[in-house]
């Protein structure tokens, strides 16, 4: 990181988006040369420590044992570190944002507004209308190449009887706390398994990491893998966005013979601070199942274009896939125009850039100011 950033030259601000061990590196190596940084503060893993507890699977007698895998504790600290010593802060949406930021992380961001900012995640809406348009012309007959092609040939592979079922998708990284495995379990001990097929996307399938590989057991547990084309699961691996988009439009329009229309996305994290997949999944036109918690409460319209649900819950989970799939049923243009227009107006990249670009050049300025002053001191 030092390397890169002497090599940059002149370097403004660094942003770091993550809090992880690359993060605290970088924010060391920016301190070291004066650089400012602004912080995208998650309440990762304080979210996920309340969701584990209101479900029973954690406590406050098993926590060290936990902690010993999960580095809860080092977590948690990075996160406040990191915050501490940037120059700005920068939050998702929630629904209830100072209280969350207040109890889960301690941090006041009424105290000083003026190094806060709260920035949505944007949606590149052409990758998204160019998945459309070729949705809609598969659906009306024309050959599917391409991404759809794939697909076709996925759902092709199943058996016979699982053609021309619905599709619920998901996209996301294979780990616990995306929920994958927790919604193969609840997708194939239910009704769900009738009504539609089952595609998971994301993971390394030819070299998993641990997370993954755990993943990939408990799904092995509940569906094992010969009997995936029996049973209509399919376990795609890491795709590309535009991909993703592709098979996102084919969900909702289907390909004759393959895919019947009327899919659903289902997002079943423990916890999701914001839900990028699934504001790409609105915009293009799918109904969404998501947490009842974290950024989808403040986009997803409970009951209208999209359900959410406790996900650590499997009978609520089930629940609101069932209601999904009965309203994606209806082919409500209307519904589907809805969702669209909210990613439009308030979720793309373009809009997100607008927001972080004057928050960078504040920063920047303030820090150039910090400097002459500083100057005119010594």
């Amino acid at each position: 990181i030092r390397r890169l950033l002497r090599a940059a030259g002149r370097v403004d601000v660094l942003h770091l988006r993550m809090a992880d061990v690359g993060s605290l590196a970088a924010a060391d190596v920016a301190r070291e040369l004066g650089i400012p940084t602004v912080f995208t503060v998650a309440p990762d893993p304080h979210s996920v420590i309340a969701s584990l507890e209101r479900s029973g699977r954690l406590s406050r007698e098993d926590f060290g044992e936990v902690d010993r895998t999960e580095h809860f504790w080092f977590r948690s600290h990075l996160v406040q570190s990191l915050a501490a010593s940037a120059a700005h802060s920068v939050f998702f949406p929630r629904p209830e944002l100072e209280r969350d930021m207040r109890a889960l992380i301690g941090i006041d961001i009424t105290s000083h507004p003026e190094r806060h900012t709260v920035v949505a995640e944007g949606v590149d809406l052409a990758i998204v209308d160019d998945a459309l348009s070729r949705a809609v012309a598969v659906a009306a007959g024309a050959r599917p190449e391409g991404p759809f092609a794939e697909l076709a040939a996925l759902i092709d592979g199943l058996s016979p009887a699982r053609r021309e079922l619905p599709l619920l998708v998901t996209v996301g990284r294979m780990h616990r706390i995306k929920g994958m495995a927790a919604l193969v379990g609840a997708w194939a001990g239910s009704d769900l398994a009738d009504r539609a097929n089952l595609l998971v996307v994301g993971g390394d399938l030819a070299d998993p990491s641990s997370d993954e590989r755990h993943q990939l057991d408990l799904i092995d547990a509940a569906v094992p893998a010969p009997e995936r084309a029996e049973r209509g699961l399919v376990i795609a691996g890491h795709r590309s966005n535009d991909v993703a988009a592709a098979w996102l439009a084919a969900a909702r329009f289907g390909i004759p013979g393959t895919i019947a229309p009327g899919g659903a996305y289902v997002c079943a994290s423990v916890k999701e601070e914001f839900g990028l997949a699934i504001l790409e999944a609105m915009a293009t036109g799918l109904v969404v199942v998501a947490p009842d918690s974290g950024g989808p409460a403040t986009y997803v319209d409970d009951g209208d274009t999209g359900f959410l649900t406790d996900t650590a819950d499997p009978a609520a989970l089930v629940s609101a896939i069932g209601r999904a799939l009965d309203a994606a049923a209806d082919g409500d243009p209307r519904r589907a125009e809805r969702s669209r227009t909210l990613v439009a107006e308030r979720f793309t990249i373009q809009g997100m850039a607008a927001t972080l670009t004057p928050m960078y050049l504040n920063v920047a300025r303030h820090e150039a100011e910090l400097r002459r002053t500083a100057g005119l001191l010594t």
